[in-house]
């Protein structure tokens, strides 16, 4: 059964984030403008280097305006895995739209997690319909 991208009006960031936590995706990385910063390593990689392995579109099932995304990424420098939320459209910085624009995809390459949803929404390896970054 494929695996909706789509937020449920239960969904939260917090649980996202904490199911990517539980699927191996602990770490931390934020975006700047330098690039994208591993909290493992320290490292700041140049978007393209980093890994995409999953991302979870957030529309605010309340406010549809809520446009948000969390990242499951892999550090190139010292294979750490974590999430970053990054917003997209109109609210998104130029970073996080360089980020969305760059990043090395490999969320069809993976089959730890699901491509377009956290590891508690669907089974990894499924028939899954490709998305696109926001």
């Amino acid at each position: 059964m494929p695996v909706s991208p789509e937020p449920s009006d239960n969904t939260t960031l917090s649980s996202v984030i904490a199911d990517y936590a539980s699927g191996g995706y602990a770490e931390q990385f934020s975006v700047t403008d330098e690039g994208v910063r591993c909290a493992a390593c320290g490292t700041t990689s140049d978007p393209g280097e980093v890994d995409l392995r999953s991302l979870r579109r957030l529309e605010g099932a309340s406010d549809p305006a809520d446009m948000a995304a969390v990242l499951a990424l892999v550090c190139p420098a010292c294979g750490a895995k974590g999430t970053t939320v990054v917003m997209f459209g109109p609210e998104a910085s130029a970073c996080e739209a360089e980020l969305l624009q760059r990043v090395s995809d490999h969320r069809l390459d993976d089959d730890d997690l699901p491509a377009g949803a956290g590891p508690q929404e669907g089974t990894p390896g499924a028939d899954r319909p490709p998305t696109n970054p926001p």
